[in-house]
């Protein structure tokens, strides 16, 4: 199976630039999209603490593939980066990194891992000194509607406006569309939309492909 995993919170590249280098990279090399997965833990995160990833990692299976933007997906950390690969690598499961074309699986040799680890901690380093020496960028503070998130998800899947859902939350329209656009809560739920088309038109494809290679062998019997 090939799974797509986004993050939400990410200050370098928004869900909807990530998905569309995926879709763009999954439909060059050939991959169909199975399943969508979104990582909404904080980047600093230590992965102890990231219980949603953690069952998400558990719940993956022998041979299936995932596909990322960038490695800052799993981690930022390499220390954490180590451990994920790590229980990925003991299953099978492969690990593909639309951004710099690069994969990670069972057969990738220990320096082939060190060389991508090592090139994505220069670009980290890189990109903390360019921080630096420009505007400082916070963390995403916590809000009040943060409770409220997996319900607006949901009701902005179901079509449902804005107004309307501060309406039944009983909330500030204002605050709450705030806290949508700040969160990028729209485009997360059109990537998830999009995806899901991606995903069904593979299978489709699949199936059609499929039937039309029984249909010729029913022929060539026949014959």
């Amino acid at each position: 199976m090939n799974i797509v995993l986004l993050k939400t919170k990410s200050v370098d590249v928004n869900i909807t630039t990530q998905q569309s280098a995926v879709i763009k990279y999954a439909k060059h090399h050939g991959y169909s999209i199975d399943i969508t997965e979104i990582e909404a833990s904080e980047l600093d995160e230590n992965l102890e603490n990231r219980k949603k990833f953690k069952g998400f990692l558990r719940s993956l299976n022998e041979g299936d593939t995932i596909l990322i933007y960038d490695l800052w997906v799993f981690s930022k950390d390499i220390g954490e980066l180590v451990k994920v690969f790590e229980c990925l690598l003991k299953r099978d499961i492969s690990t593909v990194i639309c951004s710099s074309n690069s994969e990670i699986t069972k057969d990738t040799t220990s320096l082939e891992v060190v060389s991508i680890l090592s090139s994505f901690r220069e670009k980290n380093l890189k990109a903390k000194k360019d921080l630096t020496q420009g505007r400082p960028k916070g963390r995403m503070s916590k809000s009040k509607f943060d409770v409220y998130r997996a319900k607006i998800i949901s009701l902005l899947e179901e079509g449902i406006s804005v107004s309307q859902i501060a309406r039944i939350l009983e909330v500030s329209r204002t605050s709450l569309k705030d806290y949508i656009n700040s969160r990028g809560l729209k485009d997360l739920v059109q990537a998830k939309k999009s995806l899901l088309k991606e995903s069904i038109k593979s299978k489709r494809a699949k199936n059609k492909i499929s039937t039309e290679e029984c249909t010729l062998i029913k022929e060539n019997k026949g014959k």
